[in-house]
């Protein structure tokens, strides 16, 4: 009967029948213009329906514009799409990014911690270019606007900038050299702590999530972000290996946390040349019950 029951609340919350070995093709962790992503709203949207995910999110970094200011281009869609936003927060020591999904744009909680966001991230973006140049690298703030045109700055385009003016060979080099974590030309993104974005995002009523955990080292914070208030990790997506989302999952189930799903998608790339991970149904369970509780479901 409880399998039944899964089953059954699976297929309403999907709107597609399952068979007991079903997995489900979904992406709750995408990005567009309006943050780093290289994809309009409308173009991922395209690409959404190309491949045909059964569940997804724009989880944009520390907007929700795209549900304030383009929800015709996912119109057709709007059953299949749950709202997200990835906040940037800082411990100190590392970056850590949470998901916050089902989320209501106009929620106080989190206007609070996004507000500014825009300037802070220029201003960031600027320290960075002043970081690099001191380092010798000829790249200037008009090298990084052109890729960023006129979305919120983020490392990817500056990134991006350095690839263009040959100073990495790729966005991996840019970022093992000089942006991440450590590098000369590191520096934080936010003043807001894991904590407090999960309590905002928590208190407007939608579902906290450790976004990429394998990253910085993410994941040996987790029983600190769990005592936070956390509700669920991203366990699946194509930069883990099997032994990373074996253990994700493992972990989950051990501190009572729900699995979520995301590719961490910018723009099609040859290792990720579309949206979308398979994932068992039965794993997104937990997650999807969440997410149709959540107040932006019952507007």
């Amino acid at each position: 009967m409880a399998g039944q029951s899964l089953k059954t609340a699976l297929e309403g919350s999907l709107a597609i029948p399952l068979d007991d070995t079903a997995l489900v093709n979904v992406d709750f962790h995408l990005h567009t213009t309006e943050s780093d992503g290289k994809l309009s709203p409308a173009e991922l949207a395209r690409a959404v329906a190309a491949a045909g995910l059964d569940r997804f999110a724009v989880a944009d970094h520390d907007t929700l514009a795209v549900y304030e200011r383009h929800t015709a281009a996912f119109a057709s869609m709007r059953a299949r799409m749950v709202t997200g936003v990835e906040v940037s927060t800082n411990t100190g020591e590392r970056e850590v990014h949470i998901l916050g999904y089902g989320v209501p744009p106009d929620a106080p909680s989190l206007h609070e911690i996004l507000c500014d966001r825009t300037a802070v991230r220029r201003g960031r973006a600027e320290r960075i270019v002043e970081l690099l140049r001191k380092a010798g690298v000829p790249i200037t703030m008009d090298d990084v606007g052109r890729q960023a045109g006129n979305g919120m700055i983020g490392r990817p385009h500056i990134a991006r900038a350095l690839v263009d003016v040959k100073a990495a060979r790729d966005i991996s080099d840019a970022f093992d050299r000089y942006l991440g974590s450590g590098c000369a030309a590191y520096v934080p993104s936010s003043a807001t702590t894991p904590a407090q974005a999960i309590r905002a995002i928590n208190d407007s009523g939608g579902v906290s999530v450790l976004a990429h955990p394998t990253r910085n080292n993410a994941e040996e914070l987790l029983d600190d972000l769990v005592r936070a208030g956390l509700m669920g990790i991203e366990a699946y997506s194509p930069s883990h290996t099997e032994h990373d989302t074996e253990r994700l999952r493992i972990l989950a189930r051990k501190v009572g946390l729900v699995m979520s799903a995301g590719t961490d998608f910018h723009a099609p790339t040859e290792a990720n040349p579309r949206p979308g991970v398979d994932v068992p149904a039965e794993d997104l369970a937990g997650f999807l019950k969440l997410i149709d509780a959540a107040p932006s479901r019952q507007r």
